[in-house]
């Protein structure tokens, strides 16, 4: 036998290919979806055109995972093509319907998104279970995750083998013809990532399920991945929580918020480590795994009650939120699988995915969903501020004529805050008069959110200063941000949020020059350099803002500042500059301002 006959055929790669499409139609087309929407949100420049694009990437998403669990229900289920295919066409119905669920506005609120991420968890983990719902198919259900686990890394490693191939040759054409392939380089991962990774990671699962249940393989290499790299890091984080709870115990102190999050880490490497060894429990020489199985649910349990307590002190302290939602559902979640497992005879593992997808699920809709509850969470706690300080009248805000103290502005910053970037501005229609919200919609969410709490009688502080003695402030352009670029060369956008106690910079690939821009916040200065070798690089403008924003603040109490006064000139060795500022906001104190987000538009015209 040749060497080459050892290689599959072009005729078998087709075939094999062929095959996979006619198995898994919907879930292909929806790669080919994802990678085509990616590539044209790339090449768009209009802002609804791309929020169109970006709501059909989000149903190609969805429908990668949920195409894919709906056809191995059908394969188990030993169902013929056409029922195959209408289960997967019930599912393209409700990812339709979704698609129409979500808002037309870009500037919608942000709980659409996390809306979208609990069902791509919750579809993802339906792939899971779902062939082996009923009867008792537990070894079946863990070699069909094992297969699903290592086809996910072969179709990664090839993937990324063939992306690095293709790299240099793009390389190679830039370098050596001078072709423009800028764009191309991220839009040929997302063609690989999307249609090749998908297509080798399905072409290579079973494709009779019903056989997997007798099946009695086990690579050694999840047995060394479990025994040796995750079941020592399970060791390591107990003891570093079970000292920590032993810790606050003897201190009487209450558990630090992020105690949550390593809990959580520690449950997850350990029960991840135990399905890895599952198959094992019942063998000789491995008679340790189902001991330790026994007792690892058992050290849960302290470690569940401190888990509880460091959540609810902070949903006592400030309301409950989503991310406090989430992670008070994965506690109790957790909290039902270590329950299951110490008290249940039959101990399935397939109850873990179902728990996560139920949790999941439930999360997304509904009134008892994390957007529903955290919301009227949110809600009562601010018309409790609003009552103690008497600010309402007839049930509408009005302005209070006493000084509120710093941590009650504070306190109805933050919840303003939060209610407008993730449920919108129709979270305060009890509170303000329709024409009051209207007067906003049109504008940035930060500057609603500067408004509103005007309305209120005070001026927005932000939830990270703890200083009654500073106040946060907000500079703006008065009236429409319209530029003129005539007779400039090159024109840059900088926009960016929490810059406090950070060196900023930025990098702008030009043709013929590479531009920095970096802003210190410990001197607040903008500074702009040129990267280009071919000529004398170096610093091309250089703009100190403490003393101007202190001095329009003097000027501009409003904060609105006349467009000609928020601009500013440079002369370099290589370019004329002009900046052009349009927000300016930060922590304003007796002895200096702490700029923490910085809207500016650069022009730049090369001498």
């Amino acid at each position: 036998m040749g060497f080459l006959d050892k290689f599959p055929s072009f005729n078998f790669i087709y075939k094999n290919a062929v095959a996979t499409f006619v198995r898994f139609p919907f879930t292909i087309l929806s790669a080919v979806l994802a990678a085509v929407v990616g590539i044209m949100l790339i090449e768009s420049d209009k802002q609804f055109q791309e929020y169109t694009l970006q709501k059909l990437w989000m149903i190609a998403s969805l429908g990668l995972p949920l195409f894919t669990a709906l056809a191995f229900y059908a394969d188990k289920k030993m169902w013929n093509k056409a029922k195959s295919y209408g289960l997967q066409a019930v599912g393209l119905l409700l990812l339709v319907i979704y698609y129409f669920s979500l808002p037309e506005n870009p500037e919608s609120p942000e709980y659409h998104l996390q809306r979208f991420l609990l069902l791509a968890v919750s579809f993802h983990f339906l792939v899971a279970f779902i062939p082996f719902i009923g009867g008792n198919q537990i070894n079946g259900f863990w070699q069909y995750n094992k297969s699903l686990f290592l086809r996910f890394l072969i179709a990664t490693l090839y993937s990324t083998v063939l992306y690095f191939g293709l790299l240099i040759a793009l390389v190679s054409l830039d370098y050596l013809f001078g072709v423009e392939v800028d764009d191309l380089y991220l839009e040929l991962w997302i063609v690989i990532a999307s249609v090749f990774q998908t297509w080798v990671f399905l072409a290579g699962l079973p494709a009779n399920l019903n056989a997997l249940n007798d099946s009695q393989e086990y690579p050694k290499g999840l047995k060394v991945l479990a025994q040796y790299i995750l079941l020592p890091l399970v060791a390591l984080y107990f003891v570093i929580l079970i000292t920590y709870e032993f810790k606050i115990i003897f201190e009487w102190n209450l558990p630090k918020g992020w105690v949550s999050q390593l809990v959580l880490w520690f449950s997850v490497v350990g029960i991840l480590s135990l399905l890895l060894l599952h198959p094992l429990r019942e063998r000789t020489e491995s008679k340790w795994i189902k001991v330790f199985s026994k007792w690892f649910f058992r050290m849960l349990l302290p470690l569940l009650g401190m888990l509880f307590v460091a959540i609810w002190v902070r949903i006592a302290d400030y309301g409950i939120t989503e991310l406090r939602y989430y992670v008070m559902a994965m506690a109790i979640g957790l909290a039902l699988v270590v329950f299951y497992f110490i008290f249940s005879k039959a101990k399935d593992i397939r109850i873990i995915p179902m728990v996560v997808f139920a949790i999941a699920i439930l999360s997304a809709f509904g009134p008892w969903g994390a957007f529903a509850v955290s919301k009227a969470s949110q809600l009562n706690r601010m018309e409790a501020i609003f009552v103690e300080n008497e600010m309402l009248v007839d049930g509408k805000v009005a302005p209070v004529e006493t000084e509120l103290t710093f941590e009650t502005k504070k306190e109805l910053s933050s919840i303003t805050s939060y209610l407008n970037e993730t449920h919108g501005l129709k979270s305060f229609e009890r509170w303000f008069d329709d024409s009051t919200l209207a007067s906003l919609d049109t504008f940035a969410t930060n500057y609603q959110i500067l408004e509103l709490v005007k309305f209120m009688g005070f001026e927005y502080v932000h939830y990270e200063f703890n200083s009654g003695g500073k106040e946060w402030i907000s500079l703006d352009t008065e009236g429409e941000i319209a530029t003129i670029i005539t007779g400039y060369d090159y024109f840059l956008d900088f926009d960016r949020d929490n810059l406090n106690n950070n060196d900023y910079n930025y990098i702008y690939e030009f043709e013929d020059d590479t531009i920095q821009i970096k802003f210190s916040s410990e001197e607040s200065i903008l500074r702009l350099f040129s990267l280009n070798r071919q000529e004398r690089a170096g610093l091309i403008a250089e703009i100190e803002l403490e003393a101007p924003v202190a001095a329009l603040m003097k000027k501009y109490p409003s904060g609105k500042v006349a467009k000609d006064e928020f601009t500013f000139e440079y002369q370099s060795h290589i370019y004329k500059v002009r900046i052009l500022f349009h927000h300016i906001s930060g922590l304003k104190s007796d002895e200096k301002f702490e700029i923490s987000a910085i809207e500016c538009q650069v022009l730049l015209r090369k001498k």
